[in-house]
């Protein structure tokens, strides 16, 4: 190894030092150039307590599994006509549900789909309904014991 500052080959033990804020590797004669650094040694970590480690297991739930009611579609469109029959403009229907006009703007145009708060608010105000209830299909398998394959699902272009 070398010196980083003079370039000699370095018997023994190298220094490291910090100079004008860079940590180099020197030689004893450079070493009293900079400031020295304390070697870092990591702390080590501690033992875990004899036995087996025990883990809690905690099961995954599928937030899907747990709706009952979905936006319906076209929810922009119902949200505008109730608006309209009720003769309200985007800004006084905003401040009647407590929300920014410029929310309003973006459900009724489809940009957005609105939280569940907003929802409740809009169907309070209009007396609409946004939600339906979702149907719950199970999935069953039609084949005769037979499993799909990835020659099934895979389209496959032949040169």
């Amino acid at each position: 190894m070398q010196c980083e500052i003079c370039g000699i080959e370095i018997r023994g033990r190298s220094q490291r030092i910090t100079l004008e804020g860079t940590t180099l590797e020197v030689c004893n004669k450079c070493a009293q150039l900079g400031r020295p650094i304390k070697i870092w040694t990591p702390t080590p970590q501690k033992a875990s307590p004899a036995g087996k480690a025990v883990y809690n297991k905690r099961t995954r739930r599928d937030v899907f599994d747990t709706l009952e009611e979905e936006l319906v579609t076209g929810y922009d469109s119902i949200i505008r006509e109730a608006r309209e029959r009720q003769g309200l403009t985007i800004e006084e229907l905003a401040a009647k549900i407590n929300e920014k006009a410029s929310l309003v703007r973006k459900i009724e145009r489809g940009n957005i789909h609105p939280e569940d708060s907003v929802r409740k608010k809009l169907e309070h105000t209009l007396q609409i309904k946004l939600t339906e209830e979702v149907a719950k299909e199970e999935y069953t398998e039609r084949t005769a014991g037979k499993t799909t394959t990835l020659g099934d699902i895979a389209i496959i272009k032949r040169r």
